[in-house]
């Protein structure tokens, strides 16, 4: 675990350092509702379609919520709904239900307030300075509010202070995105969480030309507050589906060439492309990702090649697994792929007898939960193809080449043979027949 603090610092501003996300440390009225955000409409637009304001109300977390309630009591929930509505903790509506701010989950005045991390980033360690003053990574702004400029919003940490969730007793890793870009390739290249869930566009790396508010400034470091993620059923889901299909590529190194009745081995390998951390990640006990892997003859039929399944299962003090996250002490098993790496497959596909061609496919699903939990939680839950690759086989270079077939030895059937007979016995028939018929009429020449 990568340990970073943060005090945020202002030339000719004196800030103090900040409250921790902890019951009874804020007021309501220190939180203003995104409905008081009126010049910053688009901003908050595109906010109101992302998971940060379904955080507290959403299906999947309160059935979740639901189970842990019921097997471990208030102490786990209070600890997971303070990422889930960091607000509604600190003023104490710990539901969210009480109070239009904490109702709306992560929202704007948590973290335009943020002003530094209290220690290692994970399970809600922002320090708040709740003044009113917005802070973001403007350098100049000029709003008639309270603004000030936060290099803090342009790292990873302040994503981080909630996406590293480690168990509240045990300490057992939960959660690890943050960690998983700390420790990877893309901290050292300075890319950001930001510039990859906040950027103009899913697959788009970096900010992107725009205007903070309306009538403001054009600018050339604008995020967007999609914080855009891999919820294609509640989040939104043309972005989602394309910021997941940015992630992977999926590459098969089958021969064309493949004999009927014998076999061929081939290797499958993805690569995480495009993901700043582990694929998958998050709540990795409850995603789903996974290789397909089939063939698909010519009149459509699916034959079964093999599977893989990409994830983190985890144990409790027993080592029984999986366990739920809640009983959980740490990892049984962990075959995700880190930034930038891949992993390969080796398997074996037959070509039928008396098969000319078939396809091979690979294709790498994500689901964002088991169906289990998605009917439980009454919401719909899509797979989404990432990323794939088609093989054609064939049984032979004529096969390949489309040449017709050598002419077959083997009898042809009744009617053929029946039609064949009868089109040359006629033809003789026919034959014989002008032979006579000249002959006659010659001799009728030749009589007096």
């Amino acid at each position: 675990m990568v340990a970073v603090g943060f005090v945020l610092a202002l030339p000719g501003i004196a800030l103090a350092a900040g409250v921790p996300v902890q019951p009874g440390m804020a007021t309501a009225d220190k939180f203003l509702p995104s409905t008081a955000c009126t010049c910053h409409a688009p901003l908050v637009a595109q906010w109101s379609e992302s998971m940060h304001s379904q955080a507290i109300v959403d299906p999947v977390f309160l059935a979740k919520i639901a189970e842990a309630q019921a097997e471990v009591g208030d102490e786990v929930t209070i600890f997971c709904r303070r990422c889930h509505s960091p607000i509604g903790n600190m003023i104490r509506d710990f539901n969210g239900t009480d109070s239009a701010v904490a109702g709306e989950g992560v929202t704007c005045m948590f973290c335009h307030q943020i002003v530094g991390i209290n220690g290692v980033p994970g399970n809600t360690s922002q320090l708040i300075q709740p003044d009113l003053t917005r802070r973001a990574q403007l350098k100049d702004p000029t709003a008639p509010h309270p603004a000030v400029y936060s290099q803090l919003h342009e790292s990873a940490e302040v994503c981080g202070a909630c996406h590293n969730v480690d168990h509240p007793t045990n300490g057992a890793h939960l959660e690890s995105s943050y960690t998983e870009w700390a420790e990877g390739p893309y901290a050292v290249d300075g890319i950001v969480c930001q510039d990859c869930h906040m950027s103009r566009e899913a697959g788009f790396v970096g900010p992107s030309p725009g205007k903070a508010a309306t009538g403001g400034a054009q600018r050339d470091n604008i995020y967007a507050m999609t914080f855009v993620g891999a919820n294609v059923a509640q989040g939104p889901a043309d972005a989602s589906r394309k910021l997941l299909q940015s992630a992977a590529t999926v590459e098969m190194d089958l021969g064309e060439i493949v004999a009927p009745g014998t076999a061929a081995s081939f290797t499958v390998t993805i690569t995480n492309k495009g993901a700043g951390h582990y694929l998958p990640t998050g709540l990795t006990e409850v995603r789903e990702m996974w290789l397909h892997v089939y063939a698909e003859a010519e009149d459509g039929t699916v034959t079964e090649i093999g599977e893989r399944r990409f994830g983190t299962v985890m144990k409790d003090a027993a080592a029984n697994h999986p366990t739920q996250m809640w009983n959980a002490v740490g990892v049984q098993s962990d075959d995700r792929i880190p930034p930038r790496e891949s992993v390969s497959e080796t398997y074996s596909f037959g070509m039928p007898a008396g098969a000319k061609r078939a396809t091979v496919v690979a294709v790498l699903n994500y689901r964002s939960l088991p169906d289990e939990l998605a009917e439980k939680a009454g919401v719909e839950n899509p797979v989404t193809e990432m990323a794939s690759a088609r093989t054609p086989v064939f049984a032979s270079e004529a096969a390949k080449q489309g040449d017709p077939e050598p002419a077959s030895d083997a009898p042809q059937d009744a009617e053929s043979k029946s039609g064949f007979s009868w089109w040359v016995v006629a033809l003789v028939v026919a034959v014989i027949a002008a032979a006579l018929a000249a002959v006659l009429v010659k001799k009728a020449r030749q009589k007096p």
